[in-house]
């Protein structure tokens, strides 16, 4: 029993030392993943994806400082008086993250995430209509303007574990910015799982 334990320790330790950076490392991370999303005021919860790049500077072994370019598909989803709405909202997310390695691998993290708006729709009982167009002519209507922001701000929050290059990011992105200018003050949060794969650059 004792021999199978150091067995396992032995191991322990060897995968810890092969994910342990160290300062002045650079790396590149492809990410892939889901999004699970909540919208002030909207029932349901919304599933969506998400992909892109990460690039993370250790400013020591155990500190490291990161910059993504991810694309999400976030929103939200209500039924209310058995009326389906959809909102899909698509962002170019640009998180800054310090990443603090408490183990081997083991990284907690947070930051702040500017987001830029691509595209937006509604969708109610299988018609889709651009949300832009929409909320110009209600404003039209009601003689006040209402829009959805461009840009908005998060700060996410969240676990990462790195083994053999692969990694897995758990994050939860808290909406600051209300989404709308104007009319109801709707915040965007989202639950965020992606899978990775870093890639070391040696610079």
């Amino acid at each position: 029993m004792k021999k199978l334990l150091f067995v396992v320790l032995a191991l322990f330790m060897a995968v810890g030392a092969q994910a342990q950076a160290e300062e002045g490392d650079v790396s590149l991370q492809v990410r892939v993943g889901m999004n699970v999303s909540s919208m002030t005021d909207y029932n349901r919860a919304k599933f969506g994806y998400a992909f892109g790049m990460e690039m993370e500077y250790m400013m020591t072994d155990w500190l490291g400082l990161s910059a993504a370019l991810l694309y999400s598909d976030q929103g939200g989803k209500d039924k209310t008086d058995g009326i389906r709405e959809t909102l899909d909202i698509d962002f170019a997310n640009v998180p800054v993250m310090l990443n603090c390695y408490v183990l081997p691998g083991l990284a907690v993290k947070a930051g702040l995430q500017p987001s830029f708006r691509t595209k937006a729709t509604v969708r109610t009982d299988g018609a889709s209509v651009d949300l832009d167009w929409f909320l110009n002519t209600l404003s039209k209507a009601v003689g006040e303007t209402v829009e959805m922001r461009k840009f908005m701000l998060s700060v996410p929050v969240g676990l990462s574990y790195e083994y053999k290059h692969f990694v897995i990011d758990a994050r939860y992105n808290i909406g600051v910015t209300p989404i709308m200018k104007g009319g109801d003050n709707w915040h965007n949060s989202v639950f965020q799982l992606t899978l990775g794969y870093k890639f070391p650059l040696g610079l």
